[in-house]
């Protein structure tokens, strides 16, 4: 007995962490699994869930120091990011092809993962020596990753995201999902559209 096809067609596509806080740079995870908040308003409106992998770990492991985006702006860094990428490109063309709308959201702040604000620090090299460090600076822009995946769903003709957001997980532990989200979010699952948030 068929009980019928009820997909929503609605994705969010979401950097690894917000999914997994176990592989967030130490000492910086704020969450002690995911960022529940995020995945229940995702879940409760209809959302498919598509996770990235995490570029960070899997290049330099959980060991790592943190590192600034000039640092994983490398010739090197960049085709690892593509190739880790290209399964899932594949992935958002055939459900896009299917009719799938999405969203993407990023990590405030990250140097791999963000989509608006990351971080940025051209003197960070060689020893790190925190006490010696100038400190880094968020500054307009996508981190190495995001901006790989960006060119390749450019270059790959698919559908730009509905969305493209950075998610800030400490600020979501602190006051809970912003309204701004929220409201996009429950919009885009009831049909409406917003231009931006």
């Amino acid at each position: 007995m068929s009980r019928g096809d009820v997909r929503g067609r609605r994705l969010a596509v979401v950097a690894h962490c917000l999914l997994n806080q176990n592989t967030v740079v130490k000492p910086l995870a704020s969450h002690p699994g995911s960022v529940a908040a995020l995945v229940k308003l995702l879940v409760d409106q209809g959302y498919g869930i598509v996770q990235l992998p995490c570029p960070e770990v899997i290049y330099l492991g959980m060991r790592r120091w943190w590192m600034s985006r000039e640092q994983y702006d490398t010739i090197s860094y960049r085709d690892f990011a593509r190739k880790l990428l290209e399964p899932y490109v594949k992935l958002i063309a055939e459900l896009a092809r299917d009719g799938c709308e999405y969203v993407l959201l990023g990590v405030r702040g990250s140097p791999s993962c963000a989509l608006e604000k990351t971080t940025s620090n051209p003197s960070w090299m060689g020893e790190p020596q925190a006490e010696k460090l100038q400190p880094s600076e968020k500054v307009e822009g996508a981190g190495v990753f995001m901006e790989e995946l960006l060119k390749l769903i450019e270059e790959g003709k698919l559908p730009k995201p509905l969305l493209q957001l950075d998610v800030d997980h400490g600020k979501i532990a602190e006051k809970g999902v912003p309204e701004k989200l929220m409201k996009f979010v429950k919009g885009v699952s009831s049909g409406e559209r917003a231009s931006t948030i």
